[in-house]
């Protein structure tokens, strides 16, 4: 055989690859839960969102009435719009469901207030219609609620598990899947979507790191879509904020990385509230003031409900719900001892933003309200969670200082190795190699990437698909902007629109006569409904009785106020009469006490000598002019609309204008 056979042989023998020995079950699923999804550990995910999809699918099974509460009465009937129906047709649609809130063509009038701040809330009608053609109305307006919390868990456990590893993701995370509101407002509303909302736009702020254009154009059209959610506009700039100002503080640079998220928050917010005026009658201002007209006005008003919200949500707390408390306490001791980190600054913004929100509500009502600032709590939480582990650097610092030693660690034994093997081991070295195996490392196979695919194309070039995460800033701002024209084009000719205004009188115009009225259950006589409003007044007065029963809800209603406590009384007419809104006596005691005392002159009526002088009938109520006497015989007239009840023909039905002469 020659030499030149031998090389050829040799030369055509390829290395045989050593095959790695198999793993075992438990090898493999150790794996897959180190894998990550969407940002988050499989582990973590696999330990949160079992439990809470058959927690909250035996929630919504067993609340019945309650998975559509009174403020449903409005987002159903607006998915209906936005599908097609008329506003009569959605009506009717969402009484089928919910029988027992009070609706009427009325409560979509363009001039009752709540009407026109719930009409921009556009977002999550919208978003439901896709789940209504599955599973109706009734069924289809609730799964966008439940993916709001799967929003909220998903990415306020990206966030923790960035900044301090998955074992706090997974620990923080849990305790809020046992706080009430989590389940208790995952119903037909928009609670849960605008707090997950909050967590993207907190994913998206530079805590503790720098942020790139698609992180900024995530904010900006987070800001938009939580606008068109709930009235909290001003929680992503107060975080921001709060961001900024605590690096400026700190290093002395007001051009930080914050500035940027500063920048598109705040001017998104102003945006979104100008225009948001321009359109409504309603506006984060008009709600702080309280109707009060002067600034130390509206400061006294403001401290006042701060102190009011402050002592109900601390009580409803400590009775209801004290693994919520436990969480907040635990962000503001997080907050105080780590003060000069990121997330320090974002729960103190977003706790500051909640304050303003809630006290220009004027009560806090279970927590609902304040469920914004769960995203912010969470990551303040988080880092005192990661004190009391003893794990004191944030986990990319930890990761890296893991890295480095372990690269050290292979640095040494690589020498090691190096130094043990002599020079007589390198005489036999040919020898060796000729008869060892030779292991040939395997390169890993390449997955598959639609990003990377798209990023070799002129298109995918365009939008940015070749460069790297944090600057592929087209594709998000494109995708915005398409979700946008979508909720707009559907919105504008759908549930937008209002119906026809309905003033206090006459009877006719007060029903929305036509179309757009409700057909009367029974038509009881104007001194029926006038005596039973009497009452009604006498009883405010005392303490003793509700607001809506022959006064309704969100109906206009024209009186003559006789004092200055007295509703209205700033804003009265030349004839000295006054509109207001039933509903805006809710939380005002005092301002319920001083109503009645007008319409009942000061506890002195007599409702059973109500007499009809002059009385014109139409198909929906009655305008009548009256008299009634007082407990010393004195006649006093006035003049009345009353319409017929379209509820329940046992009501007295409802008075819309109550005006007594001078």
């Amino acid at each position: 055989m020659s030499a030149d056979t031998v090389v050829n042989a040799a030369e055509t023998t390829a290395p045989r690859e050593q095959r790695s020995p198999r793993k075992s079950f438990e090898q493999l699923v150790a794996e897959l839960m180190q894998r990550d999804f969407l940002g988050v550990r499989v582990g973590v995910l696999l330990l949160i969102l079992p439990v809470f999809i058959c927690s909250i699918a035996m929630q919504i099974t067993s609340r019945q009435l309650w998975n559509h509460p009174p403020d449903s009465r409005y987002y159903l009937p607006m998915m209906a719009r936005d599908m097609g129906h008329s506003w009569p047709d959605s009506i009717q649609m969402n009484q089928n469901i919910s029988p027992g809130w009070h609706l009427s063509g009325w409560y979509f009038a363009n001039n009752d207030p709540t009407w026109q701040m719930v009409r921009t809330r556009l977002l999550y009608p919208v978003l439901s219609i896709p789940f209504v053609w599955m599973w109706g109305l009734s069924g289809g307006s609730l799964v966008v609620p439940v993916l709001g919390d799967i929003l909220f868990f998903w990415v306020t456990a990206r966030v923790l598990q960035r900044l301090y590893g998955p074992g706090v993701a997974a620990i923080v995370v849990i305790l809020f899947t046992l706080t009430q509101p989590i389940f208790g407002f995952s119903w037909a509303g928009t609670d849960t979507l605008a707090m997950g909302l909050a967590a993207v736009i907190v994913a998206n702020l530079p805590i503790e790191r720098r942020i790139g254009k698609a992180n900024l154009v995530w904010l900006g059209a987070a800001s938009i879509f939580i606008a068109l959610t709930r009235q909290v506009g001003v929680l992503a700039p107060a975080m921001a904020g709060a961001g900024w100002l605590w690096l400026l503080i700190r290093e002395r640079n007001w051009r930080n990385r914050w500035l940027g998220a500063l920048i598109v928050t705040a001017a998104t917010t102003l945006v979104i509230e100008v225009v948001s005026m321009m359109v409504t009658t309603a506006s984060a201002a008009s709600v702080i003031s309280h109707g009060e007209t002067t600034y130390p006005g509206i400061a006294r008003e403001f401290v006042h409900y701060l102190k009011l919200v402050t002592q109900e949500a601390m009580t409803y707390m400590w009775h209801n719900d004290r693994v919520l408390l436990g969480i907040l306490v635990t962000a503001g001791v997080g907050m105080v001892v780590r003060f000069k980190s990121d997330a320090a600054a974002v729960f103190f913004g977003a706790a500051a933003a909640t304050y303003v929100i809630t006290a220009g509500i004027g009560f806090s009502q279970y927590m609902r309200y304040e469920m914004v600032m769960f995203p912010a709590a969470a990551v303040a939480a988080g880092a005192m969670v990661q004190l009391l582990l003893g794990e004191h650097l944030p986990f990319k610092a930890r990761a890296l200082a893991g890295a480095a030693e372990s690269a050290e660690a292979a640095t040494v034994v690589a020498a090691a190795a190096d130094s043990g093997s002599g020079d007589d081991s390198e005489s036999d070295s040919g020898s060796a190699s000729a008869s060892a195996p030779i292991s040939v490392p395997s390169v890993p196979k390449q997955r598959f990437s639609p990003a990377a695919a798209l990023g070799r194309t002129a298109p995918g070039r365009y939008l940015g698909f070749d460069q790297p995460r944090p600057d592929r800033w087209k594709p998000q701002l494109v995708l915005s902007v398409a979700v946008l024209a979508v909720v707009l084009g559907v919105s504008l000719p759908g549930s937008w629109g209002s119906t026809p205004t309905a003033p206090p009188s006459p009877s006719v115009a007060a029903a929305q006569g036509g179309s757009y009225a409700s057909t009367p259950l029974a038509k009881p006589g104007a001194e029926v409904t006038l005596k039973a409003a009497f009452d009604q007044a006498s009883g405010l007065t005392k303490d003793s009785d509700l607001l809506q029963y022959a006064f309704d809800w969100v109906h206009t209603l024209r009186y003559r106020p006789t004092a200055a406590d007295q509703p209205g009384w700033s804003t009265r007419d030349k004839d000295g009469t006054t509109v207001i809104h039933i509903n805006s006596l809710e939380l005002d005691r005092p301002g319920q006490e001083a109503f009645g005392r007008a319409l009942s002159l000061n506890r002195t009526v007599r409702s059973d000598t109500v007499k009809i002088l002059s009385r014109q009938v139409s198909e929906w109520g009655e305008d009548v002019t009256f008299t009634v006497l007082d407990e010393t015989g004195a006649v006093h007239q006035g003049t009345a609309t009353t319409l017929y009840p379209i509820w329940d023909k046992k009501d007295p039905g409802v008075v819309t204008s109550l005006v007594f002469d001078n």
